[in-house]
This record gives structure tokens, sequence and C-alpha cells, in this order.
């Protein structure tokens, strides 16, 4: 019997680009509060699997940690500035995420490349 890893579920980029695009637009403070707690819980998730992939650690990964350990403020509006605190991180870590890949992209690109060899007897 093999075992193989379980496959890591693709983190949705765009999704999560529109939904922080959503929260962080200026009349935002007019989202019911269910929405927000729902928001805020879709945010929290979008961190931690960005968070995930991480391995350097940045200011934003630790921004990022900080407001997933703490909870929002009290009443509506900490619950408001703390979904947009996550938006905002969940957006630079998506940035950060963009700029890695690129970087690993062009490394490999750059890599040289080992003469193919034949072996003969």
């Amino acid at each position: 019997m093999t075992t193989r890893p379980a496959a890591q579920e693709p983190v949705p980029t765009d999704t999560m680009r529109a939904l922080c695009a959503r929260v962080l637009t200026p009349n935002t403070y007019l989202i019911p509060g269910g929405e927000v707690r729902e928001t805020t819980a879709l945010l929290q998730g979008y961190v931690r699997l960005l968070l995930g992939e991480t391995g350097d650690v940045s200011q934003a990964c630790a921004d990022a940690e900080r407001l997933l350990s703490h909870g929002p403020g009290e009443g509506r509006l900490g619950a408001w500035i703390h979904m947009r605190a996550l938006a905002r991180v969940c957006r630079v870590l998506l940035i950060e995420r963009q700029v890695r890949r690129q970087r690993n992209r062009t490394a490999a690109d750059q890599a040289p490349k080992e003469p193919d060899l034949v072996v003969t007897q």
C-alpha cells in the first residue's frame, strides 16, 4: 500500500481578492452584523491558508498571527475594524505569495540545465 500526502486545497486567489476589495470599499460600515461575522470567518480561513503556504516571516505574517490570536474589539465598530484589518493583511499576503511564486519561477528558468547524459556499456 502506498501513501501519498493529502492534496492541499488550492487557494482561491480570485475569490480572496474580490472579498478583500469588497470589504475595503469605503461604505462597508453598512454591512449587517451577521454578514460581518461571516466575512470575518471567511477572511480568517483565507489568512490561515496563506500563512500555511509561506515559509518566510514578514511583517504581514506577524500581523496576521496577531489578528488571528485576538478577536475583534467590542461592539459593531470593533468587529468592522477587525474585518477590515484581516482584509488588508490577506491582500498583502496574496501579493507576497505572487511575488514569491514569480521569484521561484524566474530562479527555475535561470538554473543551469544539466546536459542529457547517455550511458552505454
